[in-house]
């Protein structure tokens, strides 16, 4: 396998001939996955794959990336759904520049994509979104406002009538800066402040086959599973039978 130091934030790469199932990522200074791109695919059996089922739920709008990387997520989405608008917002330019140099999807996606630099929860101030993906990490863990239900309050009123939020909240595999915490820790903790917030409209789906080692939330009410299958690719239709209601630890 090889690996090569690479960009502020985005530091070390698999190359892209190893033989290794991430061969092509890019991950941040503990060790976790930050960005995956491939050559020839648009899927990278990681959760920006699971994010890819989630314009089938939406009414009608644009998706607001909350954590837009260099663009994993976004590449995906764009490419298996032709209808989708996505508006991006990201806090560090050098992410930003890495997405741009290597990811090219402003130019290849310009009439459906827009990236912003800055807060990303500020974004729901001047626009409402069908619905709302969020990815945000500071030093290899979860964000601590989103472990504030204030902060899931106030993104439930960036979303239209019907809109959704899918989080990454990660889990146990999850490697923050300071060794003092711990990822699972601070999973439990992001979804119990949610749960303030929707009740039992949070669902969970966990990854890696290890229970709760990574984990992924929803809101909104368990959709209908049979039609939201027959709207994804074949690739990701096992995926909606992953869901799992969350029940509040409390």
């Amino acid at each position: 396998m090889g690996w090569t130091t690479s960009f502020c934030k985005i530091q070390i790469q698999v190359s892209r001939p190893a033989d290794h199932p991430l061969a092509g990522s890019r991950l941040d200074a503990p060790g976790n996955i930050h960005s995956i791109s491939y050559l020839f695919k648009s899927l990278t059996n990681a959760y920006f794959d699971v994010f890819a089922t989630f314009p089938p739920l939406l009414p009608p709008g644009p998706i607001a990336i909350l954590g837009f990387g260099a663009g994993s997520a976004a590449r995906i989405i764009l490419d298996l759904h032709p209808d989708a608008a996505i508006h991006g917002w990201e806090l560090d330019p050098s992410v930003l520049a890495v997405s741009r140099e290597y990811f090219g999807l402003e130019k290849k996606y310009s009439e459906r994509l827009k990236i912003y630099m800055g807060n990303a929860l500020n974004a729901g101030e001047k626009e409402k979104f069908a619905g709302i993906l969020i990815d945000l990490f500071s030093k290899g863990c979860v964000i601590p406002e989103l472990q504030d239900a204030a902060t899931w309050e106030k993104l439930r009123r960036s979303l239209r009538k019907g809109g959704r939020m899918m989080v990454n909240v990660g889990g146990s595999c999850v490697e923050p800066e300071d060794i003092r915490r711990d990822g699972k820790v601070i999973m439990e903790e992001t979804l119990r402040a949610m749960y303030e917030v929707f009740g039992r409209d949070v669902y969970v789906l966990s990854l890696d086959n290890r229970k709760d080692d990574s984990a992924v939330a929803m809101t909104g009410g368990m959709p209908d599973t049979a039609e939201w299958r027959k709207k994804l690719p074949r690739p990701l239709m096992f995926y909606v039978d992953m869901w799992k209601p969350y029940e509040n630890a409390c």
